[in-house]
Parts: structure tokens; sequence; C-alpha cells
């Protein structure tokens, strides 16, 4: 449905993210810091875990207070919350169909193109382990809070605000594209491209933000499965 919101609010949204993630992210890694007695380096595991999670937190919270400081009619037609489990599900596995020639065929071309290939940071700290306090945390910050924090903010207001705005291939065009590349990473541009395409489709099928979180969910579910037991996958 239409999303009767201005620009302006655009904006705010955008401050409130900016200022709720340094905020929350700054307030974790100096509480590891203090329970520790140890500084968090900014490529170790504890320190990606502590901004991950004020990250994510700090997408949650601007949303709640966006909402708390907006009034607004979201004039929401929404599926119900089993048809949305669903359509999270079967949109999960048409779309992780898609990802796997794309990855393939994307990483080909980049390396006939002599890019440079570059393992994230997060992945080869999650492949490296930790303590099992570390790795439980790392695996709910990448199955349920960056889910929920990501589809708020790129699905549940982007992709919403523009969507009725712009005809939809743009719409869902700009948030893929905005999603894969706050990812930094040239390898990975291209898969979660069309994971956020299919995001989008998800999410605008179902009129509920479920859809999408599910379906996001699963595919991070199962890429940490891949990358704790047969390796990396850049996707």
């Amino acid at each position: 449905a239409r999303w009767e919101i201005r620009p302006i609010d655009v904006a705010l949204f955008v401050c409130l993210v900016l200022t709720f993630a340094f905020a929350i992210s700054g307030l974790l890694t100096g509480a590891y810091q203090i329970i520790t007695g140890e500084d968090a380096s900014m490529d170790s595991l504890p320190f990606l875990i502590a901004s991950g999670f004020g990250l994510q937190l700090g997408c949650l919270a601007a949303w709640l207070a966006f909402r708390a400081i907006i009034p607004y009619d979201s004039q929401n037609r929404s599926e119900g919350f089993a048809r949305s489990l669903k359509i999270g599900f079967v949109g999960f596995i048409v779309a992780y169909l898609a990802i796997i020639p794309t990855m393939m065929i994307w990483k080909m071309l980049l390396n006939a193109l002599n890019f440079e290939y570059k393992l994230q940071l997060p992945v080869q700290l999650v492949q490296n382990g930790g303590s099992v306090i570390e790795m439980t945390l790392m695996s709910l910050l990448i199955v349920i809070a960056a889910p929920i924090g990501e589809e708020l903010v790129y699905r549940g207001f982007l992709f919403r605000y523009l969507n009725n705005r712009l005809p939809l291939g743009f719409a869902i065009a700009i948030t893929a594209s905005l999603f894969a590349l706050m990812h930094d990473n040239i390898y990975s541009f291209a898969p979660l491209f069309i994971l956020g395409s299919a995001l989008c489709i998800v999410y605008r099928l179902s009129g509920n933000i479920v859809s999408s979180i599910v379906m996001h969910a699963c595919f991070n579910l199962l890429n940490l499965i891949l990358i704790l037991y047969y390796g990396p996958v850049e996707a």
C-alpha cells in the first residue's frame, strides 16, 4: 500500500539510524572493554559482535523512534503471519536457486577482469572460530538480529517509501543495490543484489515484513552452516 510520508521524514529516519547505531555500538564495545579489561581490536570477533549488535539494535531503535515521532496512516494490507512465513520460505528456496549460478558467473567474470579476490573479514573471523559464548552470540547476530534490523531499514522503510513513487523495477533496483553495496565486497555484490531484489518481491507480495525477515534469516543460516562446515560462501 502507498506510504504517505515526506522526504524530510526520510532524512529524519536516516539521522535516527546513524545516531542510534553509533551510540549503541559505542556502548556495547565500551561495555566489553570494561567487563574484560581488554581493548577490542577492530579486526577481532568480539569487536565484530559488539559493533554488529550495536548496528542492528540501532536500526530497531531508529524504527521504533520514527514510529513514535512521525504518526502516519500506513494503509497496510498484509497477509497473515502463517502465510507470510510460507511466502518467506518459498522465496528463499527460489532466490537461492538463482543466487548459486549468479555467484559462479559473477566470480568468473571478476577473475577474468583480474579483480583481487579478498575474503570478507566477518567470514574469516567466523571461520576461524571463537569461544562458545562468542560463536553463540555471533550466530544470534547473523541469523536473528541482522535479518530484523536490515529488513526494517531496507525493505520496511526504503523499499516501502520508493514503492509507488517510482516504477517497481527502479524501486527494487535501488533498494537491492544499496543493500549489496552495504556489504562492501565486490565479489558478493551480484549475489546480494539478487537476494535484495528477491527480498523486495516477497515483501511486496505479502505486505508483511515477516516474509522478508524469514527469507533473510534462512539465507544467513544456510550460509553460516556452509562457512562453519564447508568453507566460505561469499554471498
